[in-house]
């Protein structure tokens, strides 16, 4: 996903650029506002992913919390051990891939806003 944002910004960036027509300016804004949307839609779904993530890497960090200072280090509970360890991963990666969705997307604002002619370039 990262990459097609990449890739879709630079295309974007050059088509703005560009001297266009009316026709083909709306042509690319309606293209844009598609791209934009489909990210809105991964964006949406990935924060959803990431608080559900969050909210078990807590869970699970609470109880072995627990279970650390009720019944100390036990073997028997290395499974729980790997598992926090293995949420808390997931749940950093997940974030800074959500930072980087929201940050991009938000970029892309920028563009809707040229090719609306709401700004000057």
């Amino acid at each position: 996903m990262e990459k097609k944002i990449r890739e879709y910004e630079k295309l974007i960036a050059s088509a703005v650029n560009n001297k266009m027509t009316e026709a083909e300016r709306l042509r690319l804004a309606d293209l844009h506002r598609e791209v934009v949307a489909n990210f809105q839609h991964e964006r949406l779904i990935h924060l959803i992913v990431t608080l559900f993530f969050a909210f078990f890497a807590i869970e699970f960090i609470l109880i072995t919390m627990w279970t650390l200072v009720q019944f100390g280090l036990l073997i028997e509970l290395l499974p729980l051990y790997f598992a926090t360890l293995i949420l808390a991963i997931l749940t950093v990666f997940y974030i800074r891939h959500y930072y980087f969705l929201e940050n991009h997307i938000q970029d892309l604002y920028k563009y809707t806003e040229k090719l609306r002619g709401d700004k000057e370039k």
